[in-house]
């Protein structure tokens, strides 16, 4: 009867170190979400880092990517009006600290006015760059999107 004791008691306890051990965290921070007048714009994710945190261990991930102008080489404007609003949310449901910027040809301009998580696009017509800048507890990333004014 001791030994199924034993035997019970080791068992739960390897189940407790495996549980314990396995994490759920992302290794990456979540995708941004941005929909102006409910329609989904086209996003990508730029430079990051990002930290993951294990029982016993820590795993931080640094990824380079290019500038926002030229992530933006690639990506298609989505036509908008003047002084539209971009609202911004992440597929983890997360709320993090934000700052959107203006790129102008090959370099950060203007901060754009942002209020709980929205962003007051410009009023003139022209095609713009804007880079969102996230903060969470365990890292930041930055991400691009295309509009063009009309």
């Amino acid at each position: 009867m001791k030994i199924k004791k034993y035997l019970f008691a080791i068992l739960m306890l390897f189940l407790l170190i495996v549980v314990g051990c396995s994490s759920e965290t992302k290794e990456e921070p979540p995708e941004a979400i941005v929909k102006i007048n409910d329609e989904n714009i086209e996003t990508a994710k730029g430079t990051y880092q990002w930290e993951t945190k294990g029982l016993f261990s820590n795993r931080t991930v640094n990824a380079d990517a290019a500038a926002p102008f030229q992530i933006a080489e690639d990506m298609k404007a989505k036509i908008v009006e003047q002084s539209s609003v971009a609202n911004i949310k992440f597929n983890d449901g997360s709320q993090p600290q934000l700052h959107a910027y203006l790129w102008e040809e090959e370099k950060r301009g203007e901060e754009l006015p942002l209020n709980q998580h929205q962003i007051t696009l410009p009023s003139e017509k022209g095609k713009y760059v804007i880079e969102i800048n996230a903060v969470w507890s365990n890292g930041d990333s930055s991400y691009t999107f295309v509009i063009e004014v009309q």
